[in-house]
């Protein structure tokens, strides 16, 4: 291998040297040609007029030198002597902007301010030369707000001789998104001056596009700081279900999440359901809500939070969309929007220089309003939007010292991205405050203002420069809380179950315990002493039946306080469910089924024996027991249908929040098991609607049998007062079933009812049977109203009310002899009209016997009426309906009685025929009675005795004054 050559190091050190060198004195030579086209020398005399933006002007500088390294400071002035640039030596760059001049309803009068706003940043540009060696110049076109007319306005000047370097628009959203979506494949960038629309900020679709139209998602910064300010960790968020909403509400979530505060819900809404929405947002407790929706809907939904109480102790964070929603169609009083809203936040752009200096280009909004020469109301909000897009996109093309501009071209990549570098970091005060960008969005500074009063009032300015909230600014008030206290994010939930106590428990079970014991008590008494006649005119069995309902439902009551928290198995949980609804229907209708059955079958005693129907027609106790049983096997259906169609379940229901005042940010939530099902009331109402249907029967026929007498065997003023109780008791049980407040009063009230009616049926049916038995009194007697002293019945009360049910009780017995006696008479008139017809005149068959041989018993009858005329005068005729009826029964009997005695004398020569007359009449009673009453109780059997009874003393008593 040969050895270099010992000059050829020294060779390539000098070409090397050289090179190094040439490159040094040509960026020298560039450098200082660009050097002479920044100078005011050439606009110093067309801006001594505006003498404020001139010295300001003077003392720009762009070397980065600025401690809050935000703005371009340098030191021109006038003093430097610097060539004057010839006008052929300075080059035109354009600009494409887009701006709405009109849309598809007409004229809009606010592009024009925005229009004149980018002419005059343009100028102002030119004027101070912030491009060097090139001049500015801005191609105008309209829109229309047309998506496909921006695109052909873009493609228009796309292929025209003037190349575009960069587009300046548009202010319509949906415009820019289009356009934002095809410039990329031409290389140019994007800046806005009116779109927030949040799809933009999406950097992997719009890579080329910036705004400085500050978005919703602009003010996540200060909506942190602010948040975290008052010491809330954690909020909800409550949108509407559009991407106009949901997007900045989603970007917030995440800045949130960065910053540790923890956002529990996102909850969505439309139009149509916005009302559950903030139900089920009010049900999360979380008290700080950041909303984002649109001010059109903003009424209607505070007056439903006014609606739903969440007022002071909310927190509402909003976007200041600058509507007059205070006067759109609301649902509620102004008196109550106000209400609701009192208190609420609003967040939106600060455009005020007030505080933050001067701007790039020394002017300040009241000038630059002059200086526009339009009417305050036709200047658009964005106006000084568009002068700053204007600047942001000359000082970018400015820092481009070794790129000539007018080489650019469409496919160049490398300067593009060049340009969004330069562009990410630009810093400068513009006309709209603070600008700077994150990604593509403007990030500005944000004012807060509070509602108060009705009024939105100032309370703190958000510096984006420094990330500071500024709470005493010259226009910022107080922040107002209710009672002066911060509310809080969210309070600590404790859950507790609310279960009846031990020892109220204890004590309802013992009382059902001692009702139980009762029962017992009473159907063993009832099966001893079930042959003595006073219990056998109750029917025993019926009554056993009752008994065993009775200690159905006291079973049930037990079990209503039973603590459901102690059973974990759900099959054991909806068995017991089951266990507690049938005792209570099995108890009820074996109750009220017997009580309701003694009635019926009274009923239809006193209803066949009136008619004559006696043989055949009376109910026997199997019968009666296998008509109960009906409803019983009715019940067991529907709960067998229940079990295997719709089985309840545990349902756990939260009862009212409780508040510690003490700990503001402690709350207690009781919570209540309970027994349900999809249709809960719609079995309980088949299971207990049918017994209402009993109720009223059982109502009836005790009014039907209400004037029998017999205490023994007529149960109606009892069964009354049961159904009372009854239906007292099934309507507060289920007025507390729709109370879940109050789980301990509840459980009270609805025990006590069921033990007081139960307790009342029991005690009703039984104590009057056991005062019969073991005081002996006689049923019949006492029905009668008499009372048996030394053997002898006495009338005991004077109450005329007495004495006409007395005369009603006798009517009863003695109708049912009249037949037999009418047709008794008749046959002893046939036999003495015979035996007359034979005797010979003047003569009489028949020796006369004298009185004192003929069976007299001076006993008066005890049972017959002894009150005095007087006293029967007295009454009205219409005291009782059976009056008339009785007295003309009486007429007939005794008239009857008259007619045939009257002729008696003649029998007395036939002594035996008087014998055999008196026997007949004593014997006009068939003999066979046990025959005519085999179907009747114990009660017909003593009728029938009395009746008896009665007509051998009427008999003989009628002999005797005969």
């Amino acid at each position: 291998m040969k050895s270099s050559h010992p000059f050829q190091r020294h060779v390539c050190f000098l070409f090397l040297s050289i090179a190094v060198l040439t490159t040094y004195l040509s960026l020298k030579n560039k450098s200082r040609n660009y050097s002479k086209f920044f100078t005011l020398s050439n606009y110093s005399d067309a801006f001594k007029n505006e003498s404020t933006a001139y010295e300001h002007f003077l003392n720009l500088s762009f070397d980065g030198s600025s401690e809050s390294d935000f703005v371009y400071y340098v030191n021109f002035s006038e003093t430097d002597e610097v060539d004057r640039v010839e006008d052929e030596d300075v080059k035109t760059v354009y600009i494409l902007g887009l701006f709405e001049l009109s849309t598809k309803w007409g004229l809009r009068v606010e592009g024009e301010s925005e229009v004149l706003a980018a002419k005059l940043a343009v100028s102002h540009v030119n004027r101070y030369n912030v491009i060097p060696g090139y001049r500015l110049q801005l191609l105008i076109n309209d829109t229309k707000c047309d998506p496909g007319v921006g695109i052909d306005r873009f493609f228009h000047a796309l292929y025209s001789n003037k190349k575009i370097l960069m587009l300046l628009g548009s202010g319509c959203s949906n415009v820019t998104e289009r356009l934002a979506q095809v410039l990329p494949y031409w290389n140019i960038l994007q800046v806005s001056f009116g779109s927030t629309s949040p799809y933009l900020s999406d950097r992997n679709k719009f890579p080329l596009f910036f705004r400085t139209a500050a978005p919703d998602s602009s003010h996540n910064d200060a909506k942190i700081h602010f948040i975290k300010k008052f010491g809330w960790k954690v909020v909800a968020t409550f949108s509407q279900s559009e991407n106009e909403y949901l997007l900045p509400i989603n970007r917030l979530i995440t800045d949130l999440e960065n910053a540790s505060v923890a956002c529990m819900s996102t909850v969505t809404f439309s139009l149509d359901n916005y009302l559950d929405q903030l139900k089920a947002l009010k049900d999360l407790d979380t008290r700080v809500i950041i909303g984002s929706f649109s001010g059109d809907i903003l009424p209607q939904i505070f007056c439903a939070v006014h609606d739903l109480k969440m007022l002071d102790e909310y927190v509402w964070i909003l976007q200041n969309r600058e509507q007059n929603w205070w006067n759109l169609p609301k649902n509620c009083t102004d008196y109550a929007l106000k209400q609701a809203t009192s208190g609420m936040f609003l967040f939106s752009e600060h455009n005020d220089l007030k505080g933050s200096g001067i701007s790039i280009s020394g002017m300040d909004p009241e000038f630059f309003e002059e200086t526009l020469n339009i009417s305050k109301s036709d200047i658009s909000r964005y106006a000084r939007h568009s002068y700053d897009a204007v600047w942001a996109i000359a000082l970018t093309l400015r820092h481009n010292w070794l790129v000539r501009l007018e080489d650019f071209k469409y496919t160049d990549k490398n300067l593009v991205c060049k340009w969004m570098g330069k562009m990410d970091s630009l810093k400068f005060i513009g006309l709209s405050g603070p600008l700077k960008f994150k990604g593509g969005d403007r990030i500005g500074n944000s004012i807060i203002r509070q509602v108060q009063d009705g009024m939105q009032k100032d309370i703190a300015i958000f510096d984006s420069i420094t990330n500071t909230l500024n709470f005493n600014c010259e226009t910022c008030h107080s922040v107002k809380w209710k009672d002066d206290k911060i509310p809080i994010a969210q309070r600590i939930l404790k859950i507790s179950m609310t279960t009846i106590p031990n020892a109220l428990f204890y004590t309802v079970a013992m009382v059902s315990l001692m009702g139980i014991g009762i029962s017992f008590v009473f159907l063993c008494i009832n099966l001893y002493f079930r042959k003595i006649r006073t219990l056998k005119l109750s029917s025993p069995k019926l009554n056993n039946v009752a008994v065993v309902g009775c200690i159905l439902v006291y079973c049930s009551v037990i079990l209503l306080g039973i603590n459901n928290t102690t059973i974990k198995s759900d099959v054991h949980f909806s068995k017991l469910c089951f266990a507690k609804v049938y005792l209570l229907s099995a108890g009820f209708s074996l109750t009220f089924g017997s009580m309701f059955a003694k009635t019926y079958r009274v009923h239809r005693l006193f209803t066949y024996t009136c008619a004559g129907l006696v043989r055949n027609k009376l109910l026997q106790d199997k019968q009666l027991i296998v008509l109960i049983m009906i409803p019983l096997v009715v019940d067991a259906v529907i709960v067998a249908l229940w079990v295997i169609i719709d089985p309840m379940e545990r349902q756990i229901y939260n009862l009212t929040l409780q508040v510690d005042y003490s700990k503001r940010g402690v709350v207690y939530q009781s919570q209540v098991e309970s027994c349900s099902c999809h249709n809960t009331p719609g079995w309980y109402l088949a299971l207990f609607g049918y017994k209402s249907i009993i109720l009223i029967m059982g109502v009836f026929m005790a009014w039907k049998t209400r004037h029998v007498k017999v205490p023994a065997l007529n149960d109606s003023q009892h069964i009354g007062i049961c159904v009372y109780g009854a239906v007292f008791t099934t309507i507060i049980v289920i007025f507390f079933s729709f109370i879940s407040e109050y789980v301990i009063f509840t459980y009270i009230a609805k025990s006590v009812c069921i033990l007081f009616s139960t307790t009342l049926s029991l005690l009703l049916l039984f104590l009057p049977k056991l005062k019969l038995v073991f005081c002996k009194i006689d049923p019949i007697t006492q029905s009668m109203g008499l009372k048996i002293e030394s053997n002898t019945r006495r009338f005991i009360s004077d109450d005329p009310r007495e004495f006409i049910c007395r005369l009603e009780i006798q009517n009863k017995v003695y109708r049912c002899e009249i037949a037999e006696l009418d047709k008794e008479i008749s046959r002893l008139e046939a036999l003495l009209n015979n035996r007359a017809s034979i005797s010979k005149p003047g003569s009489s068959g028949l020796g006369k016997t004298s009185d004192s041989q003929l069976p007299c018993s001076m006993v008066g009858r005890a049972s017959w009426p002894t009150a005095a005329p007087s006293d029967l005068k007295a009454f009205n005729k219409d005291a009782f309906l059976s009056d008339n009826k009785l007295n003309s029964d009486k007429r007939n009997f005794f008239g009857k009685l008259k007619k045939y005695f009257v002729s008696f004398s003649a029998l007395q020569t036939v002594p035996q025929e008087s014998d055999f007359t008196i026997s007949t009449v004593a014997k006009s009673v068939p003999a066979s009675s046990a025959e005519a009453i085999d179907g009747f109780e114990e009660v017909d059997r003593i009728f029938y005795a009395e009746a008896k009874s009665d007509l051998e003393l009427r008999g003989s008593k009628e002999r005797c004054d005969r």
